[in-house]
């Protein structure tokens, strides 16, 4: 097949790498795939479009042109906003399929233009039910993945203290609020690392508040260096879509602590691969902590077995065939 990837993002996170590794490994199973974004963009992109909001005309008109030269037989957009500049650009343009992904929990606005999608991939059965008032004609859960291979498997022996880890936006639904109130319930023997970059007023606010605490701010860490420093990784979020910190975690070995909204409570069975507290809830989150960090038998269970969930079900060579069946079914669809 021939596959534009679209993508409008500003900055490389973990949607724009997925997306990196989607094309690489399409590349690799032999297909001919073609990335559009900005002009000095994360994605280096083959195309360059303006791309500059969802109401983008012009993009759409010079994606048009684009669409009805290049005959490809479909074209992936990931990014919300570029969902109508590409619904646009493809319509009446019968040649080309047209597929979205929905990374979002929140109901999608309706839009007459996605009467031209041909399918849509959902990251979590949650994301899925949020696309049922578009009444879609082809639509699939298909989750992220991680890829193993960037990963060390290297379990390790408990540092002193006990040091749990949050890592990505800090932002206030992120609950790192609640992981110093954890922290500060869990008393002596426990530190807390919180790692990323967020608003400067929000993240002083939450320094201020963890004063006298062992609460360290390091920005940003690499994932090997990170996975290193922390024996639990809490994901606190109040409510998040998928997570794929929690499957690089489990990947390297580090057990993982997670609020049971959205994503989380998909990617986890709570005693198992993991544990899973109720949100805004920093005396559950401690508990759940202390849980992991005082059993070694439930603590090695958990690694062991989150390992083999990945390895099962979310790694890429797993996941990856999964999104060219749907690509296939979609073209091969009148």
């Amino acid at each position: 097949m021939r596959i534009l990837q679209i993508s409008s993002a500003r900055s490389l996170g973990g949607g724009e790498t997925h997306l990196l590794e989607l094309t690489g490994s399409l590349r690799k199973r032999g297909h001919e795939v073609v990335v559009a974004g900005r002009r000095n963009g994360p994605l280096k992109p083959d195309i360059t479009l303006p791309f500059l909001n969802s109401a983008d005309f012009f993009s759409a008109f010079r994606l048009r042109k684009i669409l009805r030269k290049e005959r490809f037989d479909l074209v992936h957009a990931h990014v919300a906003r570029d969902y109508s500049v590409v619904a646009a650009a493809a319509w009446n343009i019968p040649d080309v399929k047209v597929v979205f992904t929905r990374h979002l929990l929140y109901p999608i606005r309706p839009n007459i233009l996605y009467r031209r999608v041909d399918g849509w991939i959902a990251i979590t059965s949650q994301v899925l039910a949020t696309l049922r008032p578009l009444a879609p004609k082809m639509s699939a859960v298909i989750p992220n993945w991680v890829d193993l291979a960037k990963f060390a498997h290297q379990p390790h022996g408990l540092h002193d203290p006990i040091t749990v880890g949050v890592l990505g936006q800090i932002a206030p639904h992120k609950g790192h609020d609640d992981a110093i109130e954890a922290i500060r319930l869990l008393g002596k023997g426990y530190r807390l690392v919180i790692a990323g970059k967020g608003d400067d007023a929000y993240t002083e606010g939450l320094k201020a508040k963890s004063a006298g605490l062992p609460v360290d701010f390091p920005g940003f860490v690499s994932l090997p260096l990170f996975f290193e420093m922390i024996d639990v990784l809490a994901a606190p979020s109040w409510e998040e879509p998928f997570g794929i910190v929690l499957l690089e975690a489990m990947a390297a070995g580090i057990p993982v602590v997670s609020t049971d909204k959205g994503g989380p409570a998909e990617i986890i069975v709570s005693g198992r691969d993991g544990i899973l507290a109720p949100p805004r809830n920093p005396a559950a989150l401690a508990t759940a902590i202390r849980s992991l960090a005082t059993d070694q038998a439930l603590r090695e269970r958990v690694v062991r077995d989150a390992y083999r969930r990945v390895e099962q079900e979310y790694e890429i060579s797993r996941v990856i065939p999964r999104v060219e069946a749907f690509y296939r079914t979609v073209v091969m669809r009148s």
